[in-house]
Parts: structure tokens; C-alpha cells; sequence
């Protein structure tokens, strides 16, 4: 049984959250009706990158995750979304998967940028999460991560080796297209779903988003640049544990011998 994968390319305020909440119901009623089984967006979604991030986080079960609840309910559909969450005194980088009935995961930024400065500098601003976190997808394992997690391919490896048949990968940055996903698919077998951000980021400079879908040879399903949108693809995961079988990228690792 195929997977309807939704991903939304947004353009979002830096710090104006009621109103790219807003715009992000307006884009999972498309994705709905349109029958998606999972809808994507984008790290950060909510907030991004501002001095004020402390006072716009919100915590895991808070305004924005009962929204898109209020909105699956009579559906089996699941939004996964960039969430800054707030838990006490301390913030987080995180993706929080919501169905029908609430919080079904929520994974933390295990890998934090610390090559900048400023806003972007984020171990200044967040703690980085320690555990990798799976959920099923219409019965599908699969995984997450955000930004900088996986320009570590351990990442995409590791999930690959937990049974994951699809990893979803979450983006605030200029640009994530299918040429720095080809490789992590096809050789892990892994059905990928990358979302990106577009528009003007919190210094002004242009982000052109390149969100895609990539099937586990590597080959790309669908992408959109440079604008705003809803790209879609049919996948099948039942297929992919066959696939990873016959890999020779993926079935000659020596797991016994690395670190």
C-alpha cells in the first residue's frame, strides 16, 4: 500500500508566528484535501531565528500542535512540523509529529550549528536533544532529522540499520535540494522526504528552498524551488527492505568494526 507524502515549501516571517501558523493550517487543509497521508514542513516554522525565540517557544502540546489536531480530526493523517519548543528554562530544535489524537513523537536537534555567530550560533540559544526517535507511518518505520543532523551521514545510516523505510529531514537554511539527498537515499535504501524554507530569512537573504522527494534509489520524485507550495509523492516502503538487501552500499557494512 503506497504512502501520499506531502511536503510544503513555506515562506515564513522571522518571529510572526499567529500569522505563519496561520498559513500553515491554510496549506494542511490543501495537503488534506488532497489526501495526504503525512504532511512536512519546515525547522524553525513558527519562530525561526530571532533575539526573542524564549518568549514565541511554545511547549510540545501547546497552541500550534492543537491546531493541526483540531484539523486531523476524521482523518489518519499526521503533520510533522519544526517545532521551538520550550520546556521550563530551556529551549529546543524540534520536530513534533501530531495526529488525531495529540503528540504521537517529538524529536530534538541532536546536532546544533555552532559555525556561525549570532542568531544562528545555536548552541548559544538551545540544548541539543540525545536520542533518536522512529514513529510509524501507516505501519511504515520511520525517522527524523533536522538541518545539520544530517550532514552526518551517520544520521541517515543509523536509521537505515534501526528498519526505517522513510526519514524525513527537516531544513532552515538557503537551500536543501535533491543533490545533497541522492546520495544518503540510494545508498541507505531509504525513502526521503526533505523539507526547506524560501523567501527571506532573519538577515534578508534569500533562501530558495529546494524541498524534494526522493525515492530509495536515489531518484528524485518531485522539488520545487524558489517559491511557495505543496509538492506530493505516492511511495511505496514495503519495497524498500528488499531494496536495502540488494545494496551493496548498504549490505557490505562491517558494523563490527567501526566506532
Amino acid at each position: 500500500m503506497s504512502v501520499k507524502i506531502a511536503v510544503v515549501q513555506q515562506e515564513t516571517e522571522p518571529g510572526a508566528v499567529e500569522k505563519n501558523r496561520a498559513k500553515a493550517l491554510r496549506f494542511v487543509r490543501e495537503a488534506l484535501a488532497a489526501q495526504a497521508d503525512i504532511i512536512l514542513f519546515h525547522e524553525e516554522l513558527l519562530v525561526g531565528y530571532v533575539e526573542n525565540l524564549k518568549e514565541l517557544a511554545e511547549v510540545v502540546n501547546g497552541p500550534t500542535t492543537q491546531a493541526f489536531q483540531e484539523l486531523l480530526q476524521g482523518t489518519d493523517a499526521l503533520v510533522l512540523y519544526g517545532l521551538t519548543e520550550r520546556e521550563g528554562e530551556n529551549c529546543y530544535i524540534a520536530a513534533t509529529l501530531v495526529g488525531r489524537g495529540g503528540v504521537l513523537a517529538n524529536y530534538r536537534k541532536t546536532h546544533l550549528w555552532w559555525a556561525a555567530t549570532g542568531l544562528r550560533h545555536e548552541p548559544t540559544y538551545y540544548l541539543p536533544g540525545d536520542r533518536l526517535v522512529t514513529f510509524e507511518v501507516k505501519g511504515h518505520k520511520s525517522g527524523v532529522m533536522i538541518c545539520y543532523d544530517g550532514d552526518f551521514p551517520e544520521m541517515a545510516r543509523s536509521y537505515a540499520n534501526l528498519g526505517c523505510t522513510m526519514l524525513f529531514w527537516l531544513n532552515n537554511r538557503g537551500s536543501r535540494g535533491h543533490e545533497e539527498v541522492e546520495r544518503l537515499a540510494r545508498t541507505n535504501s531509504l525513502i526521503m522526504a526533505t523539507s526547506c524554507c524560501c523567501g527571506k530569512n532573519e538577515r534578508g537573504d534569500t533562501c530558495r528552498g529546494g524541498s524534494n522527494i526522493t525515492d530509495k534509489d536515489g531518484s528524485l520524485i518531485a522539488e520545487i524551488w524558489d517559491r511557495e507550495g505543496i509538492i506530493y509523492g505516492d511511495v511505496h516502503p514495503e519495497m524498500v527492505l528488499e531494496a536495502r538487501n540488494a545494496n551493496p552500499w548498504f549490505r557490505g557494512q562491517r558494523r563490527d568494526l567501526y566506532c
